[in-house]
């Protein structure tokens, strides 16, 4: 059966930032396991494939619905949505670095690489494939 119906603007949103978590799963799984295996830094698990996978997906879906309330509600809101993804990724970096100290006291080098490293990756997708998929809706239906 063919079932034609157009996308909404929201659906969209939300299908975008589900692909692109999709993608940042396989990204940033690929990126821990060569940096770790390269670096031989297995001291801090908190960065293992539970957290990428719900981390990556429930980010860049969050993303996506807020990427279709800034279109929506605002003009130049594309602009708008990347200037607060990249604000986001920069507080999320010190966020992650921060929690790691307050825990263990000290933020090894490897560590805050790993953070930043995953959260580029989130962010960069985030800032510009979840608008490039939302207008080009034949990918994501």
């Amino acid at each position: 059966m063919n079932y034609e119906y157009s996308q909404t603007d929201f659906s969209r949103g939300i299908l975008s930032g589900l692909f692109a978590g999709l993608i940042a799963c396989v990204a940033n799984s690929v990126f821990v396991l060569i940096y770790r295996s390269i670096t031989q830094f297995y001291e801090f698990n908190g960065l293992d494939v539970t957290v990428i996978v719900f981390g990556s997906i429930s980010q860049l879906i969050l993303c996506g619905w807020m990427f279709y309330l800034f279109v929506h509600n605002m003009k130049k809101g594309i602009i708008f949505y990347i200037m607060a993804v990249v604000l986001v990724t920069v507080v999320i970096f010190f966020l992650g670095i921060m929690a790691r100290q307050s825990i263990m006291g000290s933020a090894p080098a490897d560590f805050k690489f790993m953070v930043v490293g995953t959260q580029v990756i989130i962010g960069g997708l985030a800032a510009f494939l979840i608008p490039y998929l939302f207008s080009h809706d034949k990918l994501i239906s």
